[in-house]
This record gives structure tokens, sequence and C-alpha cells, in this order.
């Protein structure tokens, strides 16, 4: 191979963090397949909007993954501490939205 064809494979090898960024810390989901485009700067749960968010997110894998991401996910809908809590609240529906969409462009 030339230069320039070496040079481009390593280009493209290393952009690839461009567009992958880790899961926070504190959400505890080891290692589990995530979308390569639209995912950045989710939010750590050290506050009741990153729960909220995390919640409604893994609610939002389940309705529209198939298969063993669907069944290993466990979905929170914590309809009291919505109620009670309006920042979990707006994170949950944030979570849930922001996780819907960019697996799924199609949702109706």
């Amino acid at each position: 191979m030339n230069l320039f064809t070496n040079i481009i494979i390593i280009l493209f090898l290393t952009s690839c963090t461009a567009i992958w960024d880790p899961m926070p810390k504190s959400w505890n989901w080891g290692i589990k397949p995530r979308p390569a485009i639209g995912i950045r700067n989710f939010p750590s749960t050290d506050t009741d909007y990153g729960v909220g968010f995390k919640d409604g997110c893994s609610v939002a894998w389940n309705a529209i993954t198939k298969g063993i991401i669907g069944d290993v996910n466990e979905s929170v809908y914590d309809y009291g501490r919505m109620k009670k809590n309006s920042d979990y609240n707006t994170g949950w529906w944030d979570g849930f939205e922001q996780c819907t969409y960019i697996t799924d462009w199609d949702v109706v």
C-alpha cells in the first residue's frame, strides 16, 4: 500500500471517536451496544433528572429494540416518583424521546 492509502485508513479509524461517546459510568450498564450516531452528553445519574433520563431511555430501548437487548434491559416507570419530582419526570420524558428517536427515526 502506498502512503496515501495508509493515511486515509488511519484517519478513518481515528475518526470513529467523533461519533462514538462512552456511556456515563453511573449508568452501570456494562458493555451494551449503542447506536453510533447522535449520542452525546448523556446526563449522569447524580441528579434526579439524570436518573429519570436513564429510566426513560431504558424504557425506550425496550419499546423499540428486538432480541436480547430488549430482553436484558430492565424498564423503569415509577409513576409515584414522576408525580412527586418534576426533575425526574422531565428527565424521564427527555430520555424516552431522545433514545426513541436516536434508534428509530420512523416513529409515528
